[in-house]
């Protein structure tokens, strides 16, 4: 008997679990065939816009062990191959940024370090790469151990992208969820003047 899975938005605990699971693989397609640069995709609210993130994450990222077997018997794979061969086809950044959030500037700041720092860790293995200089493996390494300033920071999911292309010599894909949330916190704590530059 299948669970319902209440509150799983990670696509692999899901299809790993057997929770139930209304199958929005086509969600892929639509991403494919729309050829943009860039999607935002706002509202409705519980719609299972992390699911579908976490889902997009799962289908293209090249960095992982074979994901194949989530998707087995899902919709998207019966498309052509056009669709199907992108399945660990594209280095993917995943961050989510819906626990960035303070009752102060400086500790969102902190806040969004913590973050940066995991989606680093996510790729500790460029460190061992040879395709990559030893200044551009210092600069991961800053943000890595957390002694980045705040530019280097700023700057730091612009250098994880350059690195992952340089590394894969294929386009990145970065995904960004709840990305409206630290400025909504701001708003609400007093600092979004300062949150919002």
């Amino acid at each position: 008997m299948q669970g319902i899975g209440i509150g799983t938005s990670d696509f692999k605990k899901m299809r790993v679990n057997d929770y139930f699971y209304v199958d929005k693989t086509l969600f892929i397609k639509d991403v494919l065939d729309n050829k943009s640069e860039i999607a935002l995709i706002t509202r409705p609210r519980r719609f299972g816009k992390t699911l579908n993130m976490s889902t997009l994450k799962y289908y293209f990222d090249c960095t992982q062990k074979d994901n194949k077997e989530l998707f087995k018997g899902l919709k998207i794979m019966d498309q052509e191959e056009k669709y199907t061969s992108k399945l660990g086809y594209y280095p993917v950044i995943y961050i989510t940024l819906k626990d960035v959030v303070s009752t102060n500037f400086e500790k969102m700041l902190l806040c969004l370090k913590t973050e940066l720092v995991e989606v680093f860790i996510d790729f500790a293995n460029l460190l061992k790469s040879e395709k990559l200089l030893d200044v551009e493996k210092e600069m991961f390494s800053t943000i890595l151990n957390l002694k980045a300033n705040e530019i280097e920071m700023r700057d730091a999911l612009k250098l994880l992208t350059r690195l992952l292309y340089k590394e894969y010599q294929k386009p990145v894909m970065l995904l960004i969820d709840e990305y409206d949330v630290p400025l909504q916190n701001a708003y609400v704590e007093g600092y979004y003047e300062e949150a919002v530059k």
